[in-house]
């Protein structure tokens, strides 16, 4: 299945299904950041945890009084600066964390575009992994670049997680404890993170 047509079938689901989406991706992105802060010593891993499991919450229970707007704003403050860290971890670090922004964004604004974003996102942060790793081969043109991503069995995997993803939660009409374990356990089946790193 093509990106676009991801997208294209995500835009169909309902608001809270959209949600549901965005919210698996962003449990697949987060131990990116959470590696990252181990390894620098920079930041604060727990926290988008915590906004994390706020998010579940609010999905579950919609009347949930939660600050969201306070929690973006601590949030930007343990976001890192990439010019600051000579990793390439960094970079996942800052996707997972601007994903978990647009998440907040698209609950406050009720805008959905916002949870199509962290798909997009998340696809962006595969992209990237795979350039940087393939930047010892011998590619000389921007369509080889992009063929190598796209034929990339990460890329593949990504897509046909995000497709998945979409058939499960476009099924779910409304998401109680129930449902909201079923995709957690999604996540912990998968076994990996959005880049093919093991889930502790």
């Amino acid at each position: 299945m093509s990106k676009a047509n991801n997208f294209q079938k995500m835009r169909e689901l309902t608001f809270y299904q959209q949600a549901a989406v965005a919210i698996v991706l962003l449990e697949r992105m987060l131990p990116n950041y959470q590696l990252f802060a181990e390894v620098s010593s920079f930041g604060d891993a727990a926290l988008p945890r915590h906004t994390l499991d706020l998010v579940w919450e609010w999905l579950q229970v919609r009347r949930a009084k939660i600050n969201f707007e306070r929690l973006q704003d601590e949030l930007e403050l343990i976001t890192p600066e990439v010019t600051h860290f000579d990793m390439f971890g960094v970079y996942p670090a800052v996707d997972a964390m601007i994903a978990l922004d647009s998440m907040l964004n698209g609950i406050r604004e009720q805008d959905s575009m916002e949870f199509i974003n962290v798909a997009k996102i998340s696809q962006a942060s595969v992209a990237r992994l795979i350039e940087h790793e393939s930047a010892d081969l011998d590619i000389t043109t921007e369509a080889e670049l992009k063929k190598v991503v796209r034929d990339h069995e990460l890329m593949a995997y990504e897509m046909d997680c995000l497709a998945e993803l979409i058939e499960i939660c476009g099924a779910i009409q409304s998401f109680d404890r129930e449902q909201i374990q079923q995709l957690k356990a999604w996540v912990k089946e998968q076994g990996v993170t959005n880049l093919g790193m093991e889930l502790n």
